[in-house]
């Protein structure tokens, strides 16, 4: 069994309009695997052997909070089809700058969501700052779990990296308990860290996901990481539509081609965010 813990997709009538937009400040670096659309996610799952998906929405602003909730509990309840009621997980979308923050939480719980993304960048925080520890310390005590955009991003490359391994390891010593619930996206945010920087959050309980860039893959620090962090720490995750589901497959059994490992890391870790 396959879970893929980080993917994305759009309403159809935003998506191409979406992806154009954020390809427009990427200077051909990357080539998206899909299109943004719900309906091409489920067909690459199915072609590319992934059983099921978790849906990272981000709320760029505040007021985006109920469309996002709204279209996650039409995929929820089968308005999507069978198809996306079964193979997709969605998460809800809250921002730090929310001033209806517990009464949103409280609304994602009664709806059963189970967890949050977060990317500094387009939210415009980060992590070491003090000011950002109510909003965690809330989200953690709500039980939810983050999946948080980590490292340097490709369309922000001339901006101060403020989710690095060391911001990351800054918030989880301030917000005691978090680390459990807090997947640091793109192992961890190696990119833009120097090599090995990864490694100060080997004590601090939380987890990384898979999802490297094409460009990425073939290099040394990535590969160390996937290779030597522990398996029960490792969460599979392609940030699709952005990387090829099947790549990153193949990429993490190159690189941790132990069974039980393989195990761990493509599906036992995401089973026990998901609680399930």
């Amino acid at each position: 069994m396959v879970i893929d813990f980080h993917t994305h997709n759009f309403p159809d009538s935003l998506a191409k309009r979406a992806i154009d937009g954020m390809l427009a400040g990427l200077n051909g670096l990357i080539v998206p695997a899909g299109d943004g659309t719900l309906g091409r996610q489920l067909a690459d799952m199915e072609k590319d052997g992934v059983d099921f998906a978790v849906m990272c929405p981000v709320a760029t602003k505040p007021s985006q909070f109920d469309v996002i909730l709204r279209r996650a509990m039409a995929i929820r309840s089968g308005e999507f089809g069978e198809d996306a009621a079964r193979m997709i997980e969605p998460l809800g979308a809250l921002h730090p700058s929310d001033t209806s923050l517990i009464r949103h939480i409280d609304a994602l719980l009664a709806a059963g969501i189970k967890g949050i993304k977060l990317h500094p960048y387009y939210q415009r925080f980060a992590l070491h700052d003090p000011n950002i520890v109510p909003f965690f310390a809330s989200v953690r005590d709500a039980g939810l779990f983050v999946v948080c955009h980590c490292g340097e991003d490709p369309g922000y490359l001339n901006e101060p990296i403020e989710c690095g391994p060391a911001e990351i390891a800054t918030l989880l010593r301030r917000v005691p308990g978090l680390g459990s619930h807090f997947i640091a996206a793109h192992l961890g945010g190696f990119a833009g860290a120097p090599p090995h920087a990864t490694d100060v959050l080997l004590d601090l309980d939380c987890w990384l996901d898979t999802a490297v860039l094409v460009v990425d893959s073939t290099k040394p620090e990535p590969i160390r990481i996937i290779s030597e962090w522990p398996a029960d720490r490792l969460v599979f995750a392609t940030d699709y539509y952005w990387t090829s589901q099947r790549f990153l497959i193949d990429w993490v059994k190159v690189h941790r081609p132990d069974p039980a490992d393989q195990e761990k890391i493509f599906h036992l870790n995401a089973m026990r965010l998901l609680g399930s």
